[in-house]
Order: C-alpha cells, then structure tokens, then sequence
C-alpha cells in the first residue's frame, strides 16, 4: 500500500489513467466520443482520466487536500463512490498503486500539470 501525500512513478500508455475501487483488478472501461470530448469516462468500479502524454508520470494521491498544486494545466472533478478498503490507480499494463482512502462519497478531482520530462498527476479526494 502507498502512503497519501508522496509522489510516486507511473507509466501512463493509452493516455488514460484509471481510478478504481473493489478488486485490484482493473474495471474496462470504454471512451465513447463524448467522453473523449470531457477528458474522462466513468464505468462499473471506477473513472479514466485521459492523459495528457504517453510516458513517465508522477503521481500524487491526497485526502481533503485544500491546496491545489501550484501550476495546473487541467481540471476535472467527479463524483467518486468508494465501498471498498483501497482506491487503486494504474493505467493499460502498469504496476498498480494502492491507496487507503476511508469508504464514502467522494469529490474527485484530478489535476494536470505537463512538464517536459515528465507529467504530474495530483488525485484529491475531497469528502462528499
């Protein structure tokens, strides 16, 4: 399991990136043109964030976290139910991340920040 607050390595392919509950096995989720369009999609256990480059990623996971990062390129919040004892976070054929976040409703919000070696990902989830 991964700690809050700590950046950790990620390598994003299919620029998408996959936020989930439940089993550590990743849900399938499929983009339809207008989720192409709002820069997400929702599916049974979880929501993919497209990403912005394919390659190495930072990512950094937060729990009612009031201080966004100070350089963002994109936003999206989304409602997230979480009903299980992890989030876990990966994208197509990456080591997955494991995170203890309490079960409940949840605010979702990912922000984007691009930089030429690699992209931070900044996961907070705000109590509903």
């Amino acid at each position: 399991m991964n700690d809050l607050n700590q950046m950790y390595p990620l390598s994003i392919s299919y620029h998408q990136i996959t936020v989930y509950t439940g089993s550590a096995t990743p849900p399938v989720i499929d983009w339809t043109d207008d989720d192409i369009l709002q820069g997400f999609a929702t599916g049974d256990r979880g929501i993919s964030f497209e990403g912005i480059n394919n390659g190495k990623a930072s990512i950094i996971v937060t729990l009612n976290s009031h201080e966004p990062p100070s350089s963002v390129d994109r936003v999206i919040t989304v409602p997230f139910t979480h009903s299980s004892d992890h989030v876990y976070l990966t994208s197509v054929m990456a080591q997955i991340l494991s995170f203890s976040i309490p079960k409940g409703d949840y605010q979702l919000t990912c922000y984007i920040s691009e930089h030429p070696d690699q992209d931070l990902y900044y996961f907070d989830f705000q109590t509903a």
